[in-house]
């Protein structure tokens, strides 16, 4: 029996162990504790007053500590480096932050709770989608990549949106807006199997023109929530051209659709500037 048992591919084993038959603890169960303890986490800071910002730190180290474990535990997972998993890690710790920063501003009374008990399903998809990107043969890729994308997309805007929110002063909000391009560009760009140098690299030229675009900002007649959106559509044409540039598919025709959607969305900003 130990000679079997020896004999069996782990990756069979691992699987078995996956589907829980024996009753055991799975990695599909981790998902769950984790989004659990999350959303636990932000209704607490979100409840306490006054603020407590070291709960929300914690709690966002807490997320990249256990979205770690959770890839790391993956059937398809060759991880032996502390800097292996970084690139997974990265939209569960800022979508902590950003969250937390954003209905902290926005979240009212009974609101609050709510907001903060149903940030489980939104974490839950992320740490999952995270999860399943381990494996880039799996038939589910794709859709996995097109939830990391959307998650990605939102963090940015709940960022842009509490930069303004904090009224920073010019420089820091460039800093700020360029900081989390960076980050959040990593995520995007990921998906062409680079290794990290490369990667952080081309998202850094990201974060560089997301800089740009926040300092302009203060120069244009943009407040609030416009020039989120503003920083938004700049984060979304610059990441999209790159991604599709570093996966040989920009030609002219790409490059115009990216360029129409964020044309459009300009055009909806000064609109409702202008009616406002």
């Amino acid at each position: 029996m130990k000679e079997l048992a020896r004999a069996q591919p782990k990756n069979e084993m691992e699987d078995h162990d996956e589907a829980g038959l024996s009753g055991t603890f799975t990695r599909l169960d981790r998902v769950h504790v984790l989004a659990i303890v999350f959303a636990l986490g932000i209704t607490a800071y979100l409840a306490i007053e006054p603020t407590q910002n070291w709960l929300l730190l914690l709690l966002a180290g807490l997320s990249a500590l256990g979205t770690d474990a959770v890839v790391r535990g993956h059937a398809k997972a060759h991880f032996h480096n502390l800097d292996d998993t970084v690139v997974f890690l990265l939209v569960p710790a800022l979508f902590t932050l950003g969250l937390g920063l954003f209905l902290e501003e926005v979240a009212t009374g009974h609101w609050t709770l709510a907001a903060g008990l149903l940030s489980v399903v939104p974490y839950w998809a992320i740490l999952k989608a995270e999860y399943d990107s381990v494996d880039r043969a799996a038939a589910n890729f794709q859709s996995t990549r097109l939830i990391l994308n959307i998650a990605t997309y939102v963090v940015a805007f709940l960022f842009f949106a509490t930069i303004y929110d904090f009224e920073l002063t010019v420089v820091a909000a460039a800093l700020a807006a360029g900081m989390v391009a960076v980050l959040l560009g990593i995520e995007v760009l990921r998906e062409e199997a680079m290794d990290n140098f490369k990667t952080a690299t081309h998202a850094l030229a990201i974060g560089i023109l997301l800089a740009q675009a926040a300092w302009a900002t203060h120069f244009l007649p943009l407040e609030g929530g416009a020039a989120a959106v503003f920083l938004l559509l700049t984060f979304y044409l610059t990441t999209g051209i790159m991604h599709n540039y570093l996966a040989g598919r920009l030609n002219a025709r790409t490059g115009s659709e990216f360029a129409s959607v964020a044309a459009a969305g300009l055009g909806i900003v000064i609109i409702s500037q202008v009616l406002t």
